[in-house]
């Protein structure tokens, strides 16, 4: 699933692997890799995430572009601080990009992360170039309060391990998992919680339940913007993700045949080499 075939100026910096940093941010430290050389891309991960949930994309990526992936807040080495919000995690983003020393980053973020991109969109709109959010909805919906108590229970119900696992049988659709069963495996191993980042995650679900609705302020996002959907979605639907592209000024709207939640794994080179032209347009 390689992005781009042949070799870079900034092929040695993938190799040599991530610098680690970290920004005293308006609301406390937030922890970030960085990788390569090249335009500028922040990557944004869903819930409970830290940088590594994106395993070798940011080496991948590092050939073209220089990558920024944070913790989010609460987790790994973005502890501490002020409550998750997703306003307040779109401010973190802001101040990562600027800790970075560049004006403005093209943006990917998927799931709780396409959330956080789109609020960076609208409350610092200088700092991104080109926005791409995955598998993210505008607003709440009565499924998605579902969801929210399927992963509370799993977050204080299971071993981190095991609500990894559970997780995974949404994450992908049948078909992938069935033809990629390694990498399911490891992708469950990305995403398992460490102990000391369960109140952290929590505290993300929290805010999350308490609702969102961008509809309205997605009107003010000015820079091009391609969303993605998994057809068979089960966390968001996207019809939900639809609405999200919808409400966001001549946005590009991608529905992904036979996807679930993880669209850019299940998506492939193509779709991956489709995202690619777009940030780099």
């Amino acid at each position: 699933m390689s992005p781009a075939q042949g070799r870079s100026p900034h092929a040695g910096a993938a190799r040599t692997g991530p610098q680690q940093a970290t920004v005293a941010g308006p609301r406390g430290p937030v922890a970030y890799e960085r990788w390569g050389g090249g335009p500028p891309l922040l990557l944004l991960a869903g819930l409970g995430s830290r940088a590594r949930l994106w395993g070798e994309l940011p080496r991948l990526l590092a050939d073209r572009f220089t990558v920024l992936a944070p913790d989010n807040r609460g987790v790994g080495g973005s502890r501490g601080g002020e409550r998750f919000t997703l306003a307040g995690a779109a401010d973190d983003a802001a101040a990562v990009i600027a800790h970075a020393g560049v004006d403005a980053a093209g943006v990917v973020g998927v799931s709780m992360g396409g959330l956080i991109a789109c609020q960076l969109a609208v409350r610092h709109p200088d700092a991104v170039s080109r926005l791409v959010a995955a598998s993210c909805a505008a607003t709440v919906t009565p499924s998605h309060q579902r969801v929210m108590r399927f992963f509370e229970i799993a977050f204080t119900r299971l071993e981190p391990a095991e609500a990894a696992e559970a997780f995974m049988a949404f994450a992908f659709a049948s078909a992938f998992a069935d033809k990629y069963p390694s990498f399911v495996d490891q992708a469950a191993k990305l995403w398992t919680l460490d102990p000391d980042d369960r109140p952290g995650a929590l505290q993300q679900l929290e805010a999350l339940q308490t609702g969102w609705d961008m509809r309205a302020e997605l009107a003010a996002v000015a820079c091009p913007a391609l969303v993605l959907a998994g057809e068979y979605d089960p966390l968001v639907a996207a019809a939900a993700t639809r609405e999200l592209a919808a409400a966001i000024p001549e946005a590009r709207f991608r529905e992904v045949p036979g996807a679930a939640h993880s669209v850019l794994a299940e998506g492939g080179a193509a779709l991956l080499n489709e995202v690619l032209e777009f940030l780099l347009t």
